[in-house]
């Protein structure tokens, strides 16, 4: 586990008690970051032994309430149930809290650059001025009851989404799509479902005997396919995933890899419908969080590699300190007392 920078304040009980906290996560390995976590944010948001605030909005960056409900109405996204609860360590929150202040600033376009350097500046005549969050598909915007997105997986509990997707045009003049996934605490990825459920064992013997070759040509066999009718298999291809060994048994995307796949798919389907020159998709985490690195490891092997990447919010929480502007240097300090950066 990394050692935190710990600043000096006069309530030294604090300190004592944080370092205390730290020594004892340390102890608990890859779990370690989870508890301290926790247990930091009970702290700031005053909940006691709670994990959960009267209020969700107390867990948002203050000058951004306003500009996230705002921008709920132009797209209609629903919150995560975590967040709707009001938990401390809600990873939309902490999306929000991250994404927002940069966007709203006059500088984004250079401090998104500093993890996505091809940037130069944001399209804001796409999605609201240039970003949205929980991305699954563009026009329109309020979508038919029938709509099933690009994936034909999308109801009101169930779908695939990216937390944060951004629209810009790079150094050659093309125009770009980025999704980002954000992670806080979270010790895995959406995981396959029928991997996941006990009850679907057979289905999953089923899968256990099939090679990536086979579900790309048969992905009727896959239950994803034959059951719910999702189009997973259907928009998978070798050049997506030009090093995965296709003879192996076993699907290759079973784990918290599904959810990976998913965004990598949902990702170069926009491309195709919405006119994208080029699309991405990346991992936002915390370099305290090790318990994603296994999947993200797994599959960084086999996914086309210029279409996946990995950064720590830290970076764009360092580049925002180039720039005097008020927001981002109001932010940054609020933004550093919540999330231990």
């Amino acid at each position: 586990m990394r050692k935190l920078k710990i600043e000096k304040t006069k309530d030294s009980s604090s300190v004592e008690r944080y370092l205390q906290e730290l020594e004892k996560a340390s102890k608990m390995g890859e779990k370690g970051f989870r508890f301290l976590m926790y247990e930091h944010l009970k702290r700031v948001f005053q909940t006691g032994d709670s994990n959960y605030v009267s209020d969700k909005q107390k867990l948002m960056y203050p000058k951004i309430v306003e500009a996230i409900e705002n921008h709920r109405k132009t797209r209609k996204f629903e919150y995560h149930r975590f967040f709707e609860a009001g938990h401390v360590a809600s990873s939309q929150a902490a999306c929000f809290n991250l994404f927002l202040p940069i966007m709203i600033s006059d500088h984004a376009a250079e401090v998104l650059a500093c993890v996505k350097p091809d940037m130069k500046k944001i399209d804001d005549s796409r999605l609201d001025h240039g970003f949205c969050f929980e991305y699954w598909r563009e026009e329109p915007l309020y979508a038919e009851s029938s709509d099933k997105g690009l994936l034909n997986d999308h109801s009101k509990i169930y779908g695939t989404d990216a937390d944060f997707a951004v629209s810009y045009i790079d150094e050659d003049g093309e125009k770009c799509l980025w999704l980002i996934e954000h992670k806080l605490t979270e010790t895995e990825f959406t995981r396959c479902n029928v991997y996941h459920n006990s009850k679907h064992s057979e289905e999953r013997a089923v899968c256990d005997g099939l090679t990536f070759s086979e579900l790309i040509n048969e992905p009727d066999k896959c239950y994803y396919t034959w059951k719910r009718h999702f189009a997973y298999w259907s928009h998978t291809t070798n050049e997506l995933f030009p090093n995965i060994n296709a003879d192996k048994k076993g699907c290759p995307f079973k784990d918290g890899m599904c959810q990976l796949w998913r965004n990598v798919l949902l990702a170069e389907e926009a491309r195709k419908a919405y006119g994208y020159d080029k699309v991405f998709f990346s991992v936002a985490k915390p370099e305290g969080n090790t318990l994603l690195n296994d999947s993200i490891d797994r599959f960084s092997e086999i996914v086309k590699p210029d279409v996946f990447s990995v950064f720590n919010p830290r970076e764009l929480f360092r580049a925002a300190n180039a720039f005097d502007d008020e927001l981002l240097h109001d932010w940054r300090k609020w933004y550093a007392k919540v999330y231990l950066i």
